[in-house]
């Protein structure tokens, strides 16, 4: 009897051995929650700050000029082989490639937050991409100014010389953009009986269109727009100079509208 009761003892320390190393799970304290969740959204709010503080910095500096090419796309380039490699980011006088005689768009020299130099061959698949992304300039033309710039690249494209003073003449009349377009369109026709055929259809007085080629008056104006290029770092086209910052290839047109507005953004901030 003695036994049997000192066995049912020894069953009964076991339970309870047992039962008081059990775990009873706890809910996390709401406090704690509370404390991660703020962390985290600190944590959140830091890094959205930083990446703020970058990128307003970053186009701060591409509107003074300072900073480097915002990205390339030379996949899209036409490179002309007569040329040696790019050179280096320099720094350029933003306001004198931007010159005053060349066919242009948008704001006054002295208004414009942001000026766009193109260097561009009628010639060039890659100019022919960008003469529709121009036309998206349209609805920025308050604060942004657009120059276009010959640069005829003969090795590949023999008749684009002539077509870019075809288009100078045209400038004369001030219908440089109209021919632009109707030119970049008839890209696989650049002959000299093309060019004038070509300003006959727009209705530009053709007396004056077709002496002013036959003359070839513009020739050494657009010798110069290319030496201007070449001396900038220009290799091959299309090429951009946003406000002196070189950008290679054809922008496609949403990257372009973005960049567009981004630097409006920062004269902004650097006008407040």
């Amino acid at each position: 009897m003695l036994l049997e009761e000192s066995n049912l003892d020894g069953i009964e320390a076991t339970e309870a051995i047992g039962a008081s190393n059990e775990t009873t799970p706890t809910e996390p304290a709401p406090k704690k929650r509370h404390t991660a969740l703020m962390i985290g959204l600190v944590a959140c709010t830091l890094i959205v700050i930083i990446f703020l503080v970058r990128v307003v910095t970053y186009y701060i500096g591409i509107v003074r000029g300072d900073a480097v090419a915002p990205t390339s796309f030379v996949q899209s380039l036409t490179v002309d082989a007569s040329l040696g490699p790019a050179t280096p980011q320099q720094t350029l006088d933003a306001k004198a490639l931007a010159t005053l005689d060349d066919p242009s768009l948008g704001a006054h020299p002295d208004d414009a937050l942001l000026t766009i130099v193109e260097f561009a061959d009628f010639g060039c698949p890659y100019s022919r991409e960008t003469s529709y992304v121009v036309r998206a300039l349209a609805e920025y033309t308050t604060t942004v100014r657009y120059v276009y710039r010959d640069f005829p690249i003969l090795d590949l494209h023999p008749t684009a010389d002539l077509a870019a003073e075809a288009g100078e003449c045209a400038q004369e009349q001030n219908r440089f953009f109209d021919y632009h377009d109707k030119v970049y369109q008839n890209q696989f026709d650049l002959s000299e009986s093309a060019l004038k055929r070509y300003a006959q259809e727009l209705g530009l007085d053709t007396v004056l269109f077709n002496a002013c080629v036959d003359s070839h008056r513009y020739r050494t104006e657009v010798e110069e727009d290319r030496q201007a290029g070449v001396a900038a770092g220009v290799r091959g086209t299309p090429t951009f100079f946003f406000n002196g910052v070189r950008v290679e290839g054809a922008i496609p047109q949403d990257i372009f509208s973005r960049l567009i507005r981004q630097f409006q953004a920062a004269g902004t901030l650097l006008s407040d």
